[in-house]
C-alpha cells in the first residue's frame, strides 16, 4: 500500500512538471469564459490577472492593460501580474510603465530566472528611454524653450577634440564624464547625467546631419531644461593637452565664465580638476571641504585605463555594447581599483543581455514554475492552474504540492486533503534489505474548478 501511495505521488509530480507554461493563442471561447468569470467576480485578482494574460497573448494590449492594472490594484504584490503588465506596457511602447512593472516583479516575483532577465532588461530600457526622451524633447521644443531652466541645473556637453593623435578622441566623452561627476559632488547643483546629454546631442546631430555649433549647444541646454551649459574643447599638441571650457547662461546665450588649463598628457587628471574648480567659480559655488576633497580624488592612477574607459563610453553611446565591454574589461585589468570602469562594465553587460530579452525568453524562464502554470492556465481560459507546483523536475514539483489553503482559495478553487506516507526508509532498512519506511506524512491538495 505504501509503495502504491508513493507511486501515485510521483505520478502526480511528473504530471505537474509536464504542465509547464506554453503560452499560445487563447481563442474566443477561452476569452469569453474568462470574461464571464470576471463579470461574476470582478474583485478577483486571479481572474483579472488571467484575463489580462489571455488578452496579451491575443495582442489585445489595451484590454490586457486594463485587466492587469485592475489585478495589480487588487493584489499589488503579485509577480505574475506585474510581469505581464510590464510586457504589455512595453508592447505599447510605454517604457516608463514597463520599467515600473518590471521593477515590481524584481521585488515580488517568485522565479529567480525571470528576475535576472528583468534586471538586465531594466538596464536596456534605460538606453531606450533616453533616446525616446530625446526625441520627445525635440518634438516639444517650443513648449520646453518657453520655460527657462534653473541656473543651478547644469549640463556638460561632450568636449570637442582637436589634434593629430586620434586615439585620444574618446577623451571627449571621458572628460565630460569626469566633469559631470565632479560637478555633481556639490549639493548646490543639479547636474544632468552625461548619458542623457549625449542622447539629446545625438538626436540633434542626427537631424542636422552631424552639424554642431554654438547655437546647437544652447538649443540642447534648453531642451535639457538646464540653466547653465558647460562646453569646451581639447587641443592636443605633441605630448601636451590644453582644455578650454565655457559656462554659458542658456536663457541669454551669454558666456558666464571660462576655465582653461594646459599640461602634459600624463597630468590629464590635474587638468580636469582645475577645469572643474574653474567651472564652480564661474557658477558662484563655494565647495565644502569634504566636496573639495572628493573632487581631488583621482578615479584611477592609470592614464591607459582611463583612455580604455573613455573608448568604452564612446562605443556604449553608439550601442556597441560588446565592443564597449572589452574596453571596460581592459580598464579594470589595468587598474582593478577603477570603480567607475567596474560599474560601467556591469551596466553595459546587463544592457547587452537585456536587449536579447523577448516575451519568448521570459516564457521559457517560467517553464516548470508556479508562475508558469498560472500563465498556462490563463492561455487555456482558466484562472486556476490544474496543479499548483514550484519546480521544473518531478522532485521539485512534489515539493510544491502543499501550498497554503489560503493561497489556493485566492486562485478560486476548493481543496481536498489526503494523507499519505513518504518513502523515507529508517536506518535499519539498508542492512536488513526490508522496506520499513519511517512514518512521515505529506498533504496532497487537489484543486477543484468551480463550474460557471
Amino acid at each position: 500500500m505504501r509503495r502504491t501511495r508513493r507511486a501515485v505521488l510521483l505520478l502526480a509530480a511528473v504530471m505537474a512538471a509536464g504542465c509547464a507554461t506554453n503560452p499560445g493563442h487563447v481563442g474566443p471561447e477561452g476569452i469569453a469564459r474568462l470574461e464571464r468569470a470576471r463579470n461574476d467576480n470582478p474583485n478577483s485578482a486571479a481572474t483579472n490577472r488571467a484575463l489580462g494574460i489571455a488578452y496579451y497573448t491575443e495582442n489585445r494590449y489595451p484590454e490586457a492593460r486594463k485587466s492587469l492594472t485592475e489585478a495589480a490594484r487588487l493584489d499589488p504584490k503579485d509577480g505574475t501580474t506585474q510581469l505581464y503588465l510590464g510586457l504589455t506596457a512595453e508592447a505599447q511602447n510605454d517604457l516608463p510603465a514597463a520599467r515600473a512593472a518590471y521593477s515590481s516583479y524584481v521585488n515580488y516575483g517568485r522565479t529567480a530566472r525571470v528576475r535576472r532577465l528583468l534586471e538586465d532588461r531594466l538596464a536596456a530600457l534605460t538606453r531606450k528611454e533616453l533616446a525616446a526622451d530625446a526625441r520627445k524633447a525635440v518634438a516639444d521644443e517650443k513648449e520646453l524653450a518657453s520655460v527657462p531652466g534653473s541656473p543651478r541645473t547644469v549640463a556638460v556637453l561632450p568636449l570637442r577634440f582637436s589634434g593629430s593623435d586620434t586615439t585620444l578622441r574618446p577623451l571627449e566623452r571621458g572628460m565630460a564624464e569626469l566633469l559631470t561627476t565632479d560637478l555633481a559632488r556639490s549639493s548646490q547643483l543639479t547636474v544632468v547625467e552625461r548619458t542623457r546629454v549625449q542622447a539629446l546631442v545625438d538626436e540633434l546631430q542626427l537631424q542636422q546631419s552631424g552639424a554642431t555649433d554654438a547655437s546647437t549647444n544652447v538649443r540642447a541646454g534648453r531642451l535639457l531644461r538646464a540653466g547653465r551649459l558647460v562646453s569646451g574643447q581639447i587641443l592636443q599638441t605633441g605630448n601636451d593637452l590644453r582644455v578650454d571650457a565655457a559656462v554659458v547662461d542658456v536663457p541669454t546665450t551669454q558666456v558666464a565664465g571660462t576655465a582653461s588649463d594646459d599640461r602634459t598628457l600624463d597630468q590629464l587628471f590635474t587638468i580636469e580638476q582645475n577645469i572643474a574648480f574653474g567651472v564652480f567659480n564661474s557658477l558662484g559655488v563655494t565647495l565644502t571641504t569634504a566636496e573639495r576633497n572628493a573632487i581631488e580624488q583621482r578615479p584611477t592612477k592609470s592614464l591607459a585605463a582611463f583612455l580604455a574607459y573613455s573608448r568604452g563610453l564612446t562605443l556604449a553611446d553608439e550601442g556597441r555594447y560588446d565592443d564597449a565591454n572589452r574596453y571596460f574589461d581592459q580598464a579594470v585589468r589595468l587598474d582593478p581599483g577603477f570603480l567607475q570602469a567596474q560599474q560601467q562594465r556591469q551596466q553595459t553587460q546587463a544592457t547587452a543581455q537585456g536587449q536579447q530579452m523577448t516575451p519568448s525568453t521570459v516564457e521559457g524562464a517560467l517553464k516548470g514554475t508556479t508562475e508558469g502554470q498560472i500563465v498556462a492556465a490563463a492561455t487555456q481560459g482558466s484562472a486556476v492552474p490544474n496543479v499548483v507546483s514550484g519546480g521544473s523536475t518531478a522532485g521539485a514539483t512534489a515539493q510544491g504540492l502543499n501550498p497554503s489553503t489560503s493561497g489556493i482559495a485566492s486562485l478560486g478553487g476548493g481543496t481536498t486533503t489526503t494523507t499519505a506516507t513518504s518513502g523515507k526508509s529508517n536506518p535499519g532498512s539498508t542492512t536488513t534489505g526490508t522496506d520499513n519506511p519511517a512514518t512521515n506524512t505529506a498533504t496532497v491538495i487537489l484543486v477543484i474548478k468551480v463550474p460557471h
